[in-house]
């Protein structure tokens, strides 16, 4: 491998991760933990959705444009988002209940539909790397699972140290916010 295919290997792997640092701040902020493992089942499901871009991409190229991946993450995303909203600031005026619905931990089903959501543009990255002869395409497919876990960390660590303290009872609307617009991002870029 030359200098030059391992930068370019990195700057994929960064590139398409960094809509990770926006989710990580924005699960940090609510307060909500993301153990380990959680990260890397998330950046797994990445890594083998671009796996299936590389290896199937004319034919998925066929059923789910460009367009319409980043219109279900975008959805996906903002309604997360929503939920937030919705668990801060409407549900304790709404229910019986006036406490406010907390997520303590993400768990394997939230870990999977997560992963889902945040890597359908991989399937485009893995496509790209196929039709562009890359013979890397494992090595793609590795560095965007790599650079997913590296940044949802660290977005999760600043999330959770630094901007829940500064947030307070902000923090689901910020959460909320950042969410739905790394969503909005995935139509505009």
């Amino acid at each position: 491998m030359t200098w030059n295919t391992f930068i370019a290997l990195n700057l994929i792997g960064i590139g398409s991760n960094f809509d990770n640092t926006g989710i990580g701040m924005a699960y940090g902020a609510d307060k909500v933990r993301m153990p380990h493992w959680v990260n890397g089942l998330i950046n797994l499901i990445g890594g083998l959705i671009a796996l299936i871009g590389a290896y199937a991409g004319n034919t998925i190229a066929q059923f789910l444009s460009i367009s319409e991946a980043n219109w279900i993450t975008c959805i996906a995303l903002s309604g997360i988002g929503l939920f937030f909203w919705y668990a801060a600031y409407l549900h304790p005026h709404i229910s019986n209940q006036k406490a406010k619905i907390r997520v303590a931990s993400l768990g394997l089903r939230q870990a999977f539909l997560l992963g889902l959501a945040m890597s359908l543009d991989n399937i485009v990255i893995g496509f790209g790397s196929s039709v562009s002869n890359t013979p890397t395409f494992w090595a793609v497919a590795v560095s965007i699972t790599v650079w997913g876990y590296v940044m949802l960390w660290i977005g999760h660590v600043v999330g959770f140290g630094v901007l829940s303290k500064f947030l307070g009872k902000y923090s689901a609307l910020i959460a909320g916010g950042i969410l739905i617009g790394v969503g909005v991002n995935q139509l505009v870029s």
